[in-house]
């Protein structure tokens, strides 16, 4: 089985990481942008800010946020995936760390 999350870290190694949108016009994702391409959706199509998150992505953010509040409790609250995501100190780098980590939790679950 393919471990989204680690899916959705190719995709922004791909394709770049962005803030403030799922996707922005180059291409570029926030991390729930990641997530939604790892899965097959499209976050965005021009009406809808975002479609509903399915059963196991909802698990895989919730993954996700639980390694923010862990990490970085100063760029939580609110909607955690997407503060952290936009917060003026968050890096591409932190992005990965954090979603590294989720991923690995994902796979001590299997």
């Amino acid at each position: 089985m393919t471990n989204t999350i680690r899916e959705a870290i190719r995709v922004l190694s791909r394709a770049g990481w962005t803030k403030d949108a799922f996707t922005d016009p180059s291409g570029r994702h926030c991390i729930q942008g990641a997530l939604y391409e790892a899965y097959g959706l499209q976050p965005f199509d021009g009406r809808q800010v975002g479609v509903p998150l399915t059963g196991e992505m909802a698990d895989d953010v919730r993954l996700v946020n639980e390694v923010i509040e862990a990490q970085f409790p100063e760029r939580t609250g609110g909607v955690g995936v997407s503060r952290f995501n936009d917060h003026p100190d968050t890096t591409m780098e932190d992005v990965v760390r954090v979603m590294e980590k989720a991923a690995v939790r994902k796979d001590e679950r299997v």
